[in-house]
């Protein structure tokens, strides 16, 4: 808050006759500090406003006393919390209550004794009793603005506040004029009395400007940035055909990107599920882990820039499970008779390749070109194991030993 309405009252004020007095006396009626017409001796001075500074010099009248050698005390009570009066009398300050505050000043002659001219001998005082009202002063509550994005449709409203009390700032809100006092708004933005930024930015960069509440007499200015960039996408690693593309107990990593916006990204998930044992890195944008259980687990993703600003991205992630050979045994085969026997898995990710991994086929027979598929013409009458593995597109293996008889 920086309460910008100052204060300022410099006083001249005149002498009261007091029998006697050679001391300088007070002004009650062309000086700031004025008689009232219910309290003739009470002399009320101007009002000055919670958090704002506030300002008057006490000046004796010329020709009273030792004027101008003299100064000032206060004698009974107290100036306003916040506010503080100086030996010259000069009341200053940043007042910090609302409400009416009653004290007594004393005017000293300032004697030769004392330092003053050696004309002034003997020191008289004149005596009276002042207040000074302090009103309720303004506070703009909005500590800053939204960003904005071009292209896109902004509001932002800015709030006041009728200060009572500082330190804790307490007071109602109230609803303040507002005005632009320097500095420019965005293209495409706009300012109302009411307080409302609104509009729809046309161009990117960022605008300082400098706005006023003003509630009655009471003001307050602030400086705010408002900064407008390209709008934030997301775009997902993850396409929108729902094929599987992890394995159950398969390490999997895929990275989620962001452009536009401002500065650096942090990624939330905002709907679904991901996998068991696949989380996101809030930072990266990346989900990574080790899938622990098949299906399909549909989500969105959030990328929020460094000023507020985000974009949604929704998702599938299809977990096929763990890559198993299903084939456990092979039929016979006949010496000389064509022989052809398809191979079969469950699970895994697509393309599946094959490979002998121990022992051989009998002569003639021999894993196809086709995926899967042990044909050829045997040529030998025996018993043949073999230890085949199966390798799937995540690099899944499965081995299983299977026995042809050729008879």
């Amino acid at each position: 808050m920086r309460l910008k309405l100052a204060l300022i009252v410099v006083g001249v004020f005149a002498a009261i006759a007091v029998t006697g007095a050679s001391a300088a006396d007070f002004e009650s009626d062309n000086g700031p500090c004025r008689e009232t017409p219910i309290e003739a001796l009470l002399l009320l001075c101007p009002t000055g406003y919670v958090g704002v500074e506030y300002e008057f010099q006490f000046e004796s009248e010329e020709g009273s006393g030792c004027e101008p050698y003299d100064w000032f005390e206060i004698v009974n009570g107290a100036v306003p919390a916040g506010l503080s009066m100086s030996r010259d009398g000069l009341v200053s300050g940043v007042p910090t209550g609302a409400g009416f505050t009653r004290f007594w000043v004393w005017n000293h002659d300032l004697t030769a004794a004392q330092g003053g001219p050696s004309w002034c001998e003997r020191e008289d005082r004149s005596e009276r009793e002042f207040m000074i009202p302090i009103d309720p002063g303004l506070a703009i509550v909005s500590p800053s603005v939204k960003p904005a994005t071009v292209g896109e449709l902004y509001s932002d409203t800015l709030g006041a506040k009728q200060v009572v009390s500082l330190n804790p700032l307490t007071g109602p809100d109230v609803q303040a004029t507002w005005s632009l006092q320097s500095g420019a708004l965005p293209p495409g933005i706009t300012l109302s009395t009411s307080g409302l930024l609104s509009g729809t930015p046309t161009s990117e960069g960022s605008s300082q400007f400098v706005v006023r509440a003003q509630h009655g007499s009471p003001l307050d200015d602030e400086t705010y940035t408002l900064s407008v960039r390209q709008p934030v996408v997301v775009k997902s690693p993850l396409g929108s055909v729902q094929r599987p593309s992890s394995e159950v107990g398969i390490r999997f990593g895929k990275t989620f990107t962001a452009t536009g916006g401002s500065g650096t990204y942090t990624w939330a998930l905002v709907s679904g599920a991901l996998p068991p044992g696949v989380a996101l890195d809030a930072t990266r944008g990346t989900i990574t882990g080790t899938p622990q259980t098949a299906g399909n687990f549909a989500f969105a993703l959030t990328a929020t820039d460094s000023e507020g600003r985000l974009a949604n991205a929704s998702a599938a992630l299809t977990v096929a499970p763990r890559l198993a050979i299903k084939t456990l045994r092979v039929k016979s085969a006949k010496l000389g008779r064509t022989y052809q026997m398809k191979l079969a898995t469950t699970g895994g990710v697509q393309p599946v390749k094959w490979r002998v991994v121990r022992g051989s086929f009998p002569p003639g027979v021999r894993l196809s070109q086709k995926p899967g598929t042990i044909a050829g013409t045997p040529r030998r009458i025996g018993s043949f194991p073999v230890t085949l593995e199966a390798r799937d597109a995540l690099g899944a293996k499965s081995r299983t030993t299977l026995v042809l008889i050729v008879s």
